[in-house]
């Protein structure tokens, strides 16, 4: 173990024993390295779907269970990137309450003439909340379930108002044996990519939460620690404004952030008492195992994982360990978790103390802004301080 200097020849044979067990494990089982974004190709399907169809607008749909969630929307009239709230707030059930809704449960293709005379006993009605929201009048839909491979429905491409040679909006073609039809197919091929792709990510999100719950699992205080710790951590990179993958990467590395104690005895990490001196410097070699057990990345989530367990014992002012970082030298990551650390530590029940009541807590990390703690940081945290105590 290259990075140990010191602590109990005893505590370092556990460590060299269980960190090896856990460098095969996040070999074996983890590579969140970013994948592609399907949703630039997606755009271009339905680009196409307009273009090919006439259509002044379309959307297109992704089921997610029982509900259909927007992906992309256009439209030529609706100014949409001033609608963010409208579209966020307007995911449709799967069903007859909308065209779209009945399309992704019976598998059907829908074509409307004329929304505003649907002949009697039709199995759908039309959703008019967009509409209402942004002063839009559909006329005429064309619907299409995007079906997986495997015969799921998996998504929906609705287009809205064909536009004819004079300006007029009329109805669609019948899709049978159109390019709109091939397109939905490619369409489908990429949604079921996507789902693939975030049922893939979670999968290995859950892995790493197991994985550092091994490291973990003789104290189900500090397990259930990993959990609240990575959420808060999330919740305030959000809150300083990094880009989305930037707060994806912090909530998935941080988890990992006390993966060394694979490497500290029972008898000392359990300890319900004050610890001694000795005692005391072989926890703080924690760090070092960590970053051990997670040298040498090979993508930017082991790197920030790597980062995050050796410094977020660091403090703003220098005085932390174990080499005495200071400032921004400190990898932003691990000031973040280190302050989402501090806050879980106090504000919950451990087998060495009792929970502080929050006023408490909040007054220690006041009085520790810019000693121990990042002020943006601390300022961002308080920013998402409603967000971060739901989970308490």
């Amino acid at each position: 173990m290259g990075l140990l200097n010191g602590g109990a020849a005893s505590a370092e044979a556990v460590a060299v024993t269980r960190a090896s067990l856990m460098q095969s494990l996040l070999e074996v089982s983890i590579d969140l390295s970013a994948s592609p974004g399907r949703r630039e190709m997606l755009e271009m399907v339905l680009t196409e779907a307009r273009r090919l169809s006439g259509a002044q607008g379309g959307s297109l749909y992704v089921c997610r269970g029982d509900r259909l969630e927007f992906v992309v929307a256009q439209n030529d009239v609706v100014d949409l990137a001033g609608q963010p709230e409208t579209l966020l707030g307007m995911s449709l059930a799967v069903g007859g309450d909308s065209v779209a809704g009945f399309v992704a449960a019976s598998g059907r293709a829908v074509n409307i003439p004329d929304t505003f005379q649907l002949p009697p006993g039709s199995p759908f009605r039309v959703d008019r909340r967009f509409d209402a929201a942004v002063g839009y009048r559909t006329r005429s839909i064309l619907a299409l379930p995007l079906v997986a491979p495997g015969g799921e429905v998996v998504g929906v491409l609705e287009l809205v108002n064909r536009v004819g040679p004079d300006g007029a909006i009329g109805p669609f073609d019948e899709p049978e044996g159109s390019p709109i039809g091939s397109l939905a197919t490619v369409a489908a091929v990429s949604v079921h990519n996507v789902l693939l792709s975030e049922q893939l990510k979670q999968a290995r999100l859950d892995t790493i939460i197991r994985l550092a719950v091994v490291a973990e699992f003789r104290d189900q205080d500090t397990a259930d620690h990993i959990v609240r710790m990575s959420h808060v951590c999330a919740l305030t990179a959000r809150a300083m404004g990094l880009p989305a993958d930037e707060v994806e990467l912090i909530q998935a590395a941080s988890p990992m952030h006390d993966i060394g104690k694979v490497g500290i005895p029972d008898s000392i990490l359990l300890k319900p008492a004050a610890l001694t001196p000795d005692e005391r410097r072989i926890v703080e070699t924690h760090t070092l195992i960590g970053a051990e057990i997670l040298a040498n990345p090979s993508n930017q989530l082991m790197q920030t994982a790597c980062d995050i367990a050796l410094s977020h014992h660091e403090r703003w002012d220098g005085n932390g360990y174990p080499h005495h970082l200071a400032g921004e030298r400190i990898p932003l990551p691990a000031r973040i978790a280190c302050l989402a650390d501090v806050f879980d530590a106090l504000a919950t029940r451990r087998c060495y103390k009792d929970a502080y009541p929050i006023e408490k807590v909040v007054q220690i990390i006041k009085d520790q802004t810019g000693r121990q703690f990042d002020p943006d940081v601390v300022q961002a945290f308080f920013n998402a301080f409603d967000d971060v105590m739901v989970a308490y």
